[in-house]
């Protein structure tokens, strides 16, 4: 498809196709959203990245798209640190400044996050979505503002349960995680699925989100003799050390990690340790040229004089996002419901939308996306191969 006949199927007219604005955006007061990023601390890397994918797709937004309804979009960013408390405070900041009916949405930077905002969001009836994938809060009933733009970690899991056994029958697996709501989220899960599968969990290390030496654990891990090794609930802090030291004592089981461990930069800190390490992942990467979103991002980046080498998933993730909030909020204004209800009404209508190809779609089921891809690390090229299309998990 040409890009313009792309951005004309999309809802962009001739003069955005230019890289024009689409209509000039009104003096209106800006429709607002809360982003709680952790721009320091130990996820830094990861909110700094985050914070990139929302920037230039609220931009787009704003310049392309022509903004929500003729009104500008309006990022509203505070820096958490990783840390409940300032997320809880900077979102007390945010909601006591603005209008209910200019701030829309907020996305917050854990499950953690999620759950001490969760009483206020339902009591002020606001949408929000952040940075986790808890099973949890995958529940309209007792999270009725919360939304998961993609699969839960049990979904992940499943989808990595389910090529284990279609790899090797009775297989044994271990797992691996940090003593984290992150980390411990899927447990539960995979213990009570595993048996389904006719496969065994053979051993559980939990440990820190980050350390400096895996010997022991993989020794621990020889002893056990799994098949397969699922890690979860890192964020890349340990995972290419783990890698690494397999590989120097001889561990031959296969491993895995779900969306936070999908980056290049496993491949690139692990090295060759990292080859045929299997990820689960629900956004084009960057490199996925092909793929329409990412390169309408690339000319927007490239237009505005930005780096246009890879961006990582936190910047994938994040966009994705932005695109897929923007796009409930114009139908929302088109349809004279620009608010949080509104918002929240057309969230759960925009199905057929794509976020201009970046996402299979947007049909929420019980608050979450359940749908993922496989990917297997190939040191050889330095990325992620597909081996799997879309499985869709209930």
């Amino acid at each position: 498809m040409k890009r313009r006949e792309f951005l004309k199927a999309v809802g962009v007219g001739t003069a955005a196709a230019f890289g024009l604005p689409h209509i000039a955006l009104s003096q209106a007061r800006p429709v607002k959203v809360g982003v709680l990023l952790p721009l320091t601390g130990p996820f830094a890397f990861a909110g700094q990245a985050g914070l990139e994918g929302w920037r230039d797709a609220a931009e787009y937004v704003n310049e392309v798209l022509g903004g929500i309804g003729g009104r500008k979009l309006e990022l509203l960013v505070e820096d958490t640190g990783y840390d409940v408390a300032k997320a809880t405070a900077a979102f007390n900041r945010i909601v006591s400044r603005e209008r209910p009916e200019d701030l829309l949405f907020v996305y917050g930077d854990s499950t953690g996050t999620a759950k001490a905002l969760a009483p206020e969001l339902t009591r002020l009836g606001l949408p929000f979505s952040g940075t986790t994938f808890s099973n949890e809060l995958a529940d309209p009933e007792k999270y009725p503002t919360i939304y998961i733009f993609g699969p839960t970690y049990n979904d992940m899991f499943e989808a990595l349960l389910r090529q284990i056994q279609r790899t090797k029958a009775r297989a044994r697996v271990a797992l691996v995680y940090s003593n984290t709501e992150f980390g411990r989220d899927p447990i539960p899960y995979a213990k009570k699925r595993a048996p389904e599968l006719r496969m065994e969990i053979v051993h559980e290390e939990v440990t820190p989100t980050s350390f400096t030496d895996a010997t022991s654990i993989i020794l621990n891990l020889r002893r056990a003799n799994p098949d397969f090794v699922i890690l979860q609930g890192y964020a890349l802090s340990v995972e290419p050390l783990i890698l690494r030291t397999a590989r120097e004592q001889g561990l031959k089981a296969t491993f895995m990690g779900t969306y936070y461990s999908s980056d290049l930069a496993l491949i690139q800190r692990a090295g060759p340790a990292a080859e045929g390490f299997i990820v689960t992942y629900h956004n084009p990467y960057w490199y996925d040229t092909l793929n329409q979103g990412v390169q309408e991002l690339l000319r927007f980046r490239q237009r505005k004089g930005r780096d246009t080498s890879y961006r990582p998933t936190y910047y994938m993730g994040s966009a994705t996002v932005m695109f897929a909030v923007a796009e409930a909020m114009r139908r929302a204004a088109q349809a004279g419901k620009l608010s949080r209800a509104g918002l929240a009404e057309y969230l759960e209508k925009i199905e057929d939308y794509t976020a201009l190809g970046l996402s299979r779609g947007y049909k929420f089921v019980n608050h979450r996306l359940p749908q993922t891809k496989l990917y297997r690390a190939n040191t050889r090229t330095g990325r992620f191969d597909a081996i799997t299309d879309w499985v869709v998990l209930g």
